[in-house]
Formats: structure tokens, sequence, C-alpha cells
């Protein structure tokens, strides 16, 4: 279950800073953080890109986005440490809530989105698949609410299974879509070698400290052949360009790694995968939410309803113009054999 910052013992406790080997604690954050190298490359030679402020819970301190110089990955440096980064993800967080506790529009709206992106991230990566027979063995790491496994459960009759770092949001994918669950990191779960036929990853590799290593475990754990279904944001796309450190989907510190379709590539051909597909996409309520905090609007001092009415609205105008503005890709890959 997702820990509270404040309970870590690593924490200042009555005026003392008290740290983890290899961590700081960062006055200005109120948390430890940890110096990184490239996740891509491993080298330690970075330029500083730009500095940014948590826009969607206003956690103190400013975060640093850099630029690798070798292999040109950017990432967090400094960021929190794992325990830390617990803190970052509160109940309310997006992915966790569904908005179940708010305005019955906004919990419409929301599961109508998570319905509508379950069944592009099931098409793509049938584009490359083919249709999945009955039960092809799917993991999906960071699954959240499960919107895509609970998809392809009841579509194509799939054996799924979910990893997430919340337990209360895993105890609802166990008891309302009967989906087995792994509570932790896929790291931790120790699953089999060879153990599935698709590993899919949507919106979360982004949110890894150490994603290359889970790509590596993700190919383990996978039959020879088998596939890998990464979704992340793109930096490299025009909205990510156009609108820098007020990019909706900078979000740090929870987004620690900015991929591009190059870059991702890249640590999949390093980790035994051969990349099949690069699809980019573009989202009306990306482009608005961009637009609002381009503004100086920020979700974490409006009302959500308001906030997220408005970022549609704003986003509508775009949507002849979304496959000319990729903030989104999906990459199929398979394991070689």
């Amino acid at each position: 279950m997702v820990q509270e910052v404040a309970s870590h013992p690593s924490l200042a406790r009555d005026g003392a800073a008290l740290t983890l080997p290899g961590a700081f604690y960062s006055p200005a954050h109120l948390e430890e953080h940890e110096r990184t190298s490239c996740p891509l490359c491993d080298a330690k030679a970075e330029r500083l890109v730009f500095e940014v402020f948590d826009t969607m819970f206003h956690h103190p301190g400013k975060y640093r986005l850099v630029e690798c110089r070798r292999c040109s990955m950017r990432y967090v440096n400094p960021r929190p440490t794992a325990a830390a980064l617990a803190g970052h993800y509160p109940a309310d967080y997006l992915c966790y809530t569904n908005f179940d506790d708010d305005h019955w529009l906004l919990r419409w709206a929301f599961r109508r989105l998570q319905k509508d992106q379950a069944r592009r991230r099931m098409r793509q990566i049938e584009s490359v698949a083919g249709r999945l027979e009955p039960r092809t063995r799917v993991l999906d790491v960071g699954c959240g609410r499960a919107e895509l496994l609970a998809r392809l459960v009841s579509k194509r009759q799939c054996h799924g299974t979910g990893v997430d770092l919340n337990g209360r949001v895993l105890e609802i994918v166990r008891d309302e879509l009967a989906i087995d669950t792994v509570q932790g990191t896929l790291a931790d779960a120790g699953f089999a070698r060879g153990g599935f036929d698709l590993v899919t990853m949507t919106e979360y590799l982004e949110h890894e400290p150490r994603p290359r290593q889970v790509i590596e475990e993700a190919r383990r754990v996978l039959k020879p052949g088998g596939l890998l279904a990464i979704e992340v944001p793109d930096i490299s796309g025009p909205p990510g360009r156009w609108f820098g450190d007020r990019w909706w989907q900078v979000d740090a510190p929870r987004h620690l790694t900015f991929f591009s379709p190059r870059t991702l590539t890249s640590m999949l051909e390093r980790s035994g995968f051969e990349v099949l597909r690069v699809r980019r996409h573009g989202l009306v309520t990306s482009m608005g939410y961009s637009l609002l905090q381009a503004m100086g609007f920020y979700y974490f001092r409006s009302n959500k309803v308001a906030y997220l009415t408005l970022s549609a609205v704003l986003g509508i105008p775009f949507l002849p113009f979304l496959p000319l503005l990729p903030d989104f890709m999906m990459i199929v890959a398979r394991a070689r054999r």
C-alpha cells in the first residue's frame, strides 16, 4: 500500500535530518532526494533544460529536468527517493480515484475517457499482434483501475494479471473485475521466466526510477517472441516542444523520465527487443491542460469540474489537427528469441 512520506523513518524528525545511504535531505522539498545517472546510457554528463514545480499537488520546491549530453535522454535529476516518491501519489491521484467521490458529470466523463483509451490501446496492440487469442496471458504493469485488462478479458477472454503499488486500487480490481493482481513492482512480483504472452505498460514507464531495468524484467517474464506494448508521453512532439515547462505531461516529480521515439526505441533494443511499430498520437484534453498551464492556471488551485471541463473546451478546436500534434506514443516490440 502506498505509504505517506511523513511516516518514513529516513525523513527529518525533531529537527534532525536522517538520511539513507546515497540519499540527501532537501530542505527546499521537505523530502529525501538522490542523484542519478542517465537511465538510458548511464552517463553522468548532463545539461539543464529547465526547472519546474509540482503543478498537480504543489509540493514545495522545484525539480530539475536535464538532458544527457551523450544520448539526449531527458530525466529528473536529482529526484525524490523511492520512499519520498510515495508521498507524491495521494489517495486523490487521478489514476487511482476515477473521481468516485466527485460530481457525477466528472465521474461520467472520466470513465468514458478511460473506456475510449482502453479501446484505442487494444486496437493499436492488435494492429501489430493480430486478434488476441482466448487465454492469451497478459500482464499489465502499473495497471491502476485496469481498464485495459478488463477490456482484454471481456472482449478477448485473455487471462489477465495486474501489478500496481496501490493496494486499495487493487482491491477494487479484484472485487469488481475479478482480475488477478499483485501489489508491488514488477521486480518484486517474482513472476516465472517466460510466463506471459503480452506485457503492457500504459502511462507507467515515465514514473519508474529505473525504466531500463523494468523493460529487462519484462523481457524475462515474456515468452520468446512475446510482445511488449508501452504507451508514454512523447516529449519530442510539438506540444512538448512548444509548451516546455508548462507542458501538462512534465508532471514532475511523478514523471521522472521523458522519452522520444528514438530514446525509447534505443532502450528497448538494448534490452533485448525488436521494435515493430511506433504510433504517435495526441489527446484533446492534454492540449487543453497545457494551454491552461501556459496561461497560469494549475490543477492544484482549481475546482476540478471547472478545470477539466475548460481543458476539454480549449482542446476541442485542435481535434482535427491531433495527428499533427502528438504528445503520446505507443510502441509495440517483440522479445528476441
